[in-house]
């Protein structure tokens, strides 16, 4: 910006100037020696000295406000454009924040077949189980061995078994829920939630969970997209046994604290991730899955959340043939060991 009052100080520091010189010259009577000069020397007259002065005066007057008026000209022009320019930015800053959301519940979207089969898994053990009560309370009444203590036990296994459930409904509708705002959550917690909705899928895919998340370790972010993060990883990690002819399939989970961040670590021994392409899992619709089973925008949504919406850090590297990510969230609280 063109500061307009720079010219108003320059006019006013002029006229102190000229008032200070012409006192100067009023202390050594300088102006009797021009009046002397000029009687003496018939080539120069007071009056066309005076005319002169008057008019470099006028000038100087004239290009002082004329630069005060360029300039107030110029900050109106400046103030406007900054105006437009700000306005610009946070409409940019409200459509990104707008796609990123877009892309969230794309996303969430995209692992709802994942979700569902989970659900699948999830619900076959205690439907099972159904179908034996429900046998049992037949055959007893056929054998005329139904009676009241059979039947109030029947009944609770039934309710118990509604209960679970239900729970699993519950669940995985929470995983869908979009944070509004952000809060405190426990690291541990949040592990064997997510756990508890792969747990099935794992066994049917005899894959076994190490999980070494258990000491409570308070971190601040959006719990629910947290969840979705770990979600993908572990599901990532499912796909990546896949086709793959390993002896005891693992996934371990670990958490802690490092300085001001809490962590999760993720690690699979599904044969690492290739050197080719380890750089480029974060990138928006890339994927080495079949196109109707990958959209390529989860792990990219895992790094947004994590690193911009939560202000954390998400990366991944290869150890002894393992893939293993490491997630980190800022701690609510200094932790003591």
């Amino acid at each position: 910006m063109i500061d307009k009052l720079n010219t108003k100080k320059e006019f006013l520091i002029l006229v102190f100037i000229s008032i200070i010189f012409w006192l100067l010259l009023s202390e050594v009577d300088a102006f009797e020696y021009i009046l002397n000069y000029l009687e003496t020397h018939e080539d120069y007259e007071l009056d066309e000295l005076l005319l002169l002065i008057v008019i470099i005066g006028i000038l100087s007057i004239f290009f002082t406000f004329r630069r005060v008026s360029e300039a107030s000209r110029i900050n109106k022009q400046l103030e406007n454009i900054n105006q437009k320019l700000k306005e610009e930015i946070e409409n940019q800053i409200s459509q990104r924040h707008k796609k990123e959301q877009l892309l969230i519940e794309q996303s969430k979207l995209a692992s709802l077949c994942e979700m569902i089969g989970n659900i699948a898994h999830q619900w076959r053990q205690p439907l099972n189980a159904l179908g034996l009560v429900s046998q049992n309370i037949y055959f007893s009444y056929k054998a005329g061995e139904l009676n009241d203590e059979f039947m109030d036990s029947s009944i609770e296994k039934i309710n118990l078994l509604n209960q679970n459930m239900s729970k699993t409904i519950d669940d995985f509708r929470n995983f869908f829920k979009s944070n509004k705002e952000i809060e405190v959550f426990d690291l541990s917690t949040s592990v064997n939630n997510a756990l508890s909705l792969v747990e099935a899928s794992y066994k049917h895919s005899n894959i076994e969970i190490i999980n070494n998340s258990s000491k409570k370790i308070e971190v601040y972010g959006f719990v629910n997209e947290f969840s979705q993060t770990l979600l993908n990883i572990l599901n990532n990690a499912k796909d990546a046994f896949t086709n793959k002819n390993i002896e005891k399939s693992t996934v371990e989970i670990l958490t802690g604290f490092d300085g001001d961040y809490g962590f999760v670590m993720i690690k699979d021994n599904a044969g690492g991730i290739p050197s080719n392409i380890i750089n480029k899992i974060f990138d928006p619709y890339f994927t080495t899955k079949e196109e109707d089973k990958g959209t390529g925008i989860g792990l990219y949504m895992a790094k947004i959340i994590i690193e911009q919406n939560m202000k954390g850090s998400i990366k991944v590297k290869n150890i002894d043939n393992k893939a293993e990510f490491l997630i980190k969230i800022p701690l609510y609280k200094n932790i003591s060991s």
